[in-house]
């Protein structure tokens, strides 16, 4: 049980919550197309002003200049950050609360001509050493770096380089339920924080309620991942053998926009081992988001997992939301006995106390066929540009 609570929570992803309380697609906000990393000017502008205090109060106005733009030289340079800290106590007898680095993502991209951007990612906190790696989790990265060519709006993108591929959601907490897999004694994530692979993907956005990616890359880091059937544990792709992947959405809106909708699935395949996932939202504006996510995993002859994740959120106003979380999980291994389950609850708020500076309290319950329950109290600091 000690094992389902070991900490770790977010990365810097795009939130998808927002998608359903404003109707912008991932690639409105940010540089990747799917979201996460650097924001772009519109998704750097949306957060400018959104806290508590707002930046023009002569409380605080001293310490914000009056910034116009995260992009300089006439759009030549865009730059930004997440940086994390996070501080975790488990309610169980002679726990300690631990606080400890969690990201320190630095951002750029450079865009020589409109056609063109060449973005990259950085993260020092992967530099901090534990018992075994100097990664905390397998097929984690230090950083990314790709190339974006669009000749014409109308025409896909291409992107080549090392970065994630397109698989489900973005969501900005790696230990959500759909990409993780649980069992009697421990919590499991599939696709690690800042995990990329070298590759090249095809993306289509040129109509407004669709998108559509396709890629093929290597899986250097994800073969670093093992997995148990129960008996013995075993990497889920030998080698560097070539991992496909695919992804659809569409992001219908209704009532004059004030309904925001997205409904979509993907697939990650490579050999014996697949990913697929089924993910929809939907978003009263400004004012209630609902995203609901069924994800199966499968490695032959091993295990086979199958999560689902509904998360409702309310926004009491712009610096303030509010939501709960409910995850299943299912596992079954090929030489351990019956299906082992297990359930999470999770109630949090993101709270923009000043312009820059998010925090997040969070209670999460967990449940699993041992009796009784598990607690855990977080409270994350963001810092993001």
């Amino acid at each position: 049980m000690v094992a389902l609570l070991i900490a770790g929570s977010s990365a810097a992803m795009a939130i998808p919550q927002f998608s359903a309380l404003t109707g912008n697609r991932c690639i409105n906000c940010h540089v990747s197309p799917t979201g996460g990393g650097l924001r772009n000017e519109l998704g750097w502008y949306s957060w400018y002003d959104v806290s508590m205090v707002p930046r023009k109060s002569s409380l605080i106005s001293w310490a914000y200049p009056e910034d116009e733009s995260n992009q300089f030289f006439d759009g030549l340079l865009t730059v930004g950050m997440d940086m994390r800290v996070q501080s975790t106590r488990q309610f169980l007898e002679g726990s300690s609360r631990a606080t400890f680095p969690m990201q320190a993502s630095l951002y750029a991209a450079v865009t020589p001509v409109k056609a063109v951007t060449v973005e990259g990612t950085f993260n020092l906190a992967a530099l901090r050493i534990n018992d075994v790696t100097r990664s905390t989790y397998p097929g984690q990265r230090m950083g990314s770096a790709s190339v974006l060519f669009q000749p014409d709006a109308s025409l896909p993108l291409i992107r080549a380089g090392l970065f994630r591929p397109s698989i489900g959601m973005r969501y900005d907490d790696h230990t959500m339920a759909p990409y993780s897999w649980a069992n009697t004694s421990l919590r499991q994530t599939y696709l690690a924080p800042d995990w990329s692979e070298f590759g090249a993907e095809l993306n289509y956005e040129s109509l407004k309620w669709l998108s559509v990616q396709a890629g093929v890359f290597g899986s250097e880091a994800l073969s670093r991942l093992r997995v148990s059937n129960g008996l013995a544990s075993q990497s889920v792709i030998q080698g560097n053998s070539p991992t496909l992947t695919a992804r659809a959405v569409v992001w219908p809106r209704a009532f004059n926009d004030m309904l925001n909708m997205w409904f979509g699935g993907s697939m990650l395949m490579n050999g014996d081992f697949r990913m697929t996932s089924a993910f929809a939202g939907i978003g009263l504006s400004d004012h209630l988001s609902l995203m609901l996510d069924y994800t199966t995993t499968e490695l032959d002859d091993a295990i086979r997992t199958s999560n689902f994740m509904a998360e409702l959120g309310y926004q009491v106003y712009s610096p303030l939301l509010v939501y709960a979380r409910y995850e299943r999980y299912s596992t079954d291994q090929e030489l351990a006995p019956g299906t082992i389950a297990a359930n999470a609850a999770v109630f949090g708020a993101q709270i923009f106390v000043l312009p820059y500076v998010e925090l997040r309290p969070e209670y999460r319950i967990w449940d699993t066929w041992k009796e009784g329950t598990a607690n855990r109290w977080n409270l994350q600091l963001h810092l993001f540009y």
